[in-house]
């Protein structure tokens, strides 16, 4: 070995073209992060920007909403004086004071309602507060703008509105007036006085958010800061058009959300530059080792570089050999990996699914058998699953289920096996647990985890679950029955109130056994062509003729007989069966009515109701349009029936609008039941609206339900739509529904559901021109 004074040594002098190397790369380096940094900036930046964009769009929603409600509110009071001015030629205060106090309560935002027979106040409610009105003359009111609308709106039958103003009985208001005119003679006024503190606050402009955000109406400052109305790129501007002038909303990201960016750009970079300097000082020994090593090793190899040749080529060979052989092992155990997971795994959430669940729970029952260790099956359920599957999309479905299965497995071990098991159902294995209160306290921590919301996409949602548990061996030795059990224990949690738990006790057992027949029994009635479809006749008011009918599942079950929906459909929409189910519907009616006209009965159109799931279908105009042309049917002859919460979501409406081209009916079945805007009920495309078997229960029982009622079909015949009250059984109801133009009415009081064999003797006795006589209540 050389020693190191050896003067014929070289020292290594760095070459120039490593500091060429070094500096072409801290350049190239350097300018992708100052590329990366400032596009990741500029995109956070946009987000924030299109959140806050999201975030307006939000607010002009609510805040038109709210008003709309409450114009909408003094268009009722004009239909309604109206028809009292028809029906009795006089409008009585006690008349007046009910109608305002169906709606001044449980409205805010409402400071009176007032009449005004030839422009001077005769009747206002509340009265309370208000004396002062009665009597004034707005035609000779001292206040010039109250005279300038009284004459303006005598000109016209739209509403007129004035203001924002300061209201004479103090804050912050908005004047709205109506005329009335009688046989084409001026006859009054009738007014609404709106509140606005109440209306903003309802819509949400008065709570803090992520934007800054300033209301303007007619050229006036009501919330924010004007500047925002200075037009300048970092503005946002929204407009709500009213029935006179507009609203004006700007808005800009708050400063604590851009400056949050600019900081974590910032961090970025340094710890980018930071990495870079790692990077160029490893780089620069590499590439100087490498050099001093080479000229070393180049003084004491060459005397090996012959001897070696011919050993480096064999065992290269071996190598490659080795090499390729080692790849294939790995691919066929990769292989082998991969299928065995895909065989225990979900595919949506990545934890366990049924099988591994079953074959977990067979060993886990044998092991404790052997040494006689107690365990427990926890069955867990998602609360309102279904609602947010079918409102926001399978996609938010998906990512839920996800998150749920993140944070069971936050606190459970790999021993304490978490499964999904279908739908939105879970299990929990936990072994050696002690007693029933050891379960109770771990479902308790469970209950707690859903406690907090789960973000979907930037929006915090609020899911409970209910839990079921079963105990081995206190309740069964048996793995099907420990999960029965379980089972019927989650459906008792859930009948209970939802969102907790209930340890499975003997009074629960017949329930468990008929939820789990239903359940099992389902999945294979559809093939086994168990189901049959009954249909009820539609009646036209007054005339009498059948006009349509709707379209009702039944299940001829083998052992339990003739299965009403209300027993299946709610566990074909956990399962997801309700899709193919509707489809067979669909279909069965589609080719049924066809079938009738070609028989020469009276062609009808035939009513089916459309499933949240079945409306979520990728190309539903299309597959219906197919069932369509294979069935030979006139679209003309088909209605769809579909949900409120469907058909309040803009998604939705382009399907809505597509099926109507194709000259289907539309229709919004319960309408009234859920929380609905009249204000969207004009731009729905939709044919007809089914007044709720709630509603017209009330008929003769309770004024408000007749009221309502009343309200319904005086907006629908204004907005030219077609209205149907279901569940009719009564005169008393069928003479109200008369007397109050109903259009059409569904009930026992002229058929129940009928077999489709039936239907055809219906429709030769009872054709379009003849007159139906009801059914006797007897």
């Amino acid at each position: 070995m050389n020693d190191r004074s050896d003067p014929t040594i070289i020292s290594y002098k760095t070459p120039i073209r490593t500091w060429l190397i070094l500096s072409s790369i801290l350049l190239i380096l350097g300018a992708l992060t100052g590329w990366a940094t400032n596009g990741y900036r500029d995109r956070l930046i946009k987000e924030v920007y299109h959140d806050a964009n999201v975030e307006l769009s939000n607010n002009v929603s609510s805040l038109t909403l709210s008003l709309e409600r409450r114009f909408l509110l003094s268009i009722g009071l004009k239909a309604f004086v109206e028809t009292e001015l028809a029906q009795n030629q006089t409008l009585t205060e006690e008349q007046f004071n009910y109608f305002a106090s169906c709606f001044i309560q449980p409205m805010k935002g409402i400071r009176n309602l007032s009449v005004y027979p030839d422009g001077k106040a005769q009747f206002v409610y509340p009265l309370i507060g208000n004396e002062k009105i009665i009597g004034m003359d707005l035609f000779h009111h001292p206040d010039r703008q109250i005279r300038e609308q009284a004459e303006r709106t005598r000109q016209t039958t739209n509403m007129t509105l004035l203001g924002p103003r300061e209201l004479a009985q103090g804050g912050l208001g908005i004047l709205t007036r109506q005329s009335i005119f009688i046989n084409n003679q001026f006859w009054g006024f009738v007014s609404v006085v709106l509140d606005l503190p109440p209306i903003l606050q309802e819509a949400g402009l008065l709570k803090e958010k992520g934007i800054t955000i300033a209301l303007r109406a007619d050229g006036k400052v009501l919330l924010g800061d004007a500047h925002l109305f200075d037009l300048h790129p970092g503005s946002l501007y929204r407009h709500i058009q009213l029935a006179e002038g507009y609203w004006e909303l700007a808005a800009e990201p708050s400063a604590s959300k851009l400056h949050s960016i600019q900081t974590k750009i910032q961090v970025i970079r340094i710890i980018c530059s930071f990495a870079l300097l790692l990077l160029l000082a490893f780089l620069y020994v590499q590439m100087t080792q490498k050099g001093k090593l080479h000229t070393r090793v180049q003084e004491r190899t060459t005397s090996l570089v012959m001897a070696n040749q011919q050993l480096e080529a064999t065992y290269e060979e071996l190598t490659a050999t080795e090499e390729e052989l080692r790849e294939q092992y790995q691919l066929l155990e990769g292989n082998e990996k991969k299928l065995r997971y895909m065989a225990y795994h979900d595919t949506v959430t990545g934890l366990h699914n049924r099988v591994y669940f079953q074959e977990r729970l067979n060993d886990l029952l044998a092991h404790a058998k052997l040494h006689q260790r107690p365990f427990a099956v926890f069955f867990l359920d998602l609360d309102h699953f279904k609602m947010i599957n079918d409102t926001l999309g399978h996609t938010y479905g998906d990512l839920l289920l996800q998150k749920v299965g993140q944070r069971l497995t936050s606190i459970f071990t790999e021993g304490e096996a978490v499964s999904r098991i279908g739908g939105d159902e879970f299990t929990i294995l936990i072994p050696r647990i002690a007693d029933e209160d050891q379960a109770k306290n771990t479902a308790q921590q469970i209950v707690q985890l859903f406690q907090r919301p789960f973000t979907l996409q930037s929006v915090a949602y609020y899911v409970t679950a209910s839990i079921g548990i079963t105990l081995y061996p206190n309740h069964s030795e048996d793995a099907a029955t420990l999960i029965k059990y379980a089972d019927a224990a989650m459906y008792q949690a859930k009948e209970e109130g939802k969102n907790n738990f209930r340890l499975y006790d003997s009074t629960l057992n017949p329930n468990a056994e008929e939820r789990m027949e239903i359940k099992n029994s389902l999945r294979y009635a559809l093939d086994r062509q168990e189901f049959v479809i009954h249909y009820q006749p539609q009646i036209e008011v007054g005339s009498g003729q059948i006009l349509g009918l709707e379209a009702l599942i039944r299940w001829n079950h083998p052992k339990r007989g003739l299965v009403m929906p209300g027993s299946f459909i709610s566990i074909a929409e956990e399962t997801g069966l309700i899709v193919p189910i509707g489809e067979w519907v669909l279909r069965t009616v589609c080719a049924q009515s066809k079938a009738w006209q070609e028989a020469g009965l009276p062609p009808v159109r035939i009513a089916v109701n459309l499933s949240g799931r079945q409306f979520a279908q990728n190309q539903l105009a299309e597959h219906i349009q197919e069932i369509l042309t294979d069935t030979g049917l006139d679209p003309t002859y088909l209605e769809l029936e579909i949900t409120e919460s469907m058909a309040m979501q803009d998604k939705n409406w382009t399907t809505l609008e597509e099926l109507r081209k194709m000259n289907i009916t539309i229709s919004i079945d319960d309408f009234g039941t859920h929380y609905s805007s009249l204000s969207y009920l004009k731009h729905l495309p939709v044919n007809k609206i089914k007044i709720d078997r709630s509603f017209v229960d009330g008929i003769a029982k309770d004024p408000k339900d007749e009221a309502i009622i009343m309200a319904m079909l005086l907006v629908a015949r204004h907005l030219n739509l077609t209205i149907l009250a279901e569940g009719v059984e009564t005169a008393e109801q069928y003479l109200f529904l008369e007397h109050n133009q109903c259009d059409e009415i569904q009930g026992y009081f002229f058929y129940k559901p009928q077999p489709a064999d039936h239907i055809p003797k219906i429709l030769r006795e009872h054709a379009p021109d003849t007159f139906i006589t009801p059914r006797s209540n007897s």
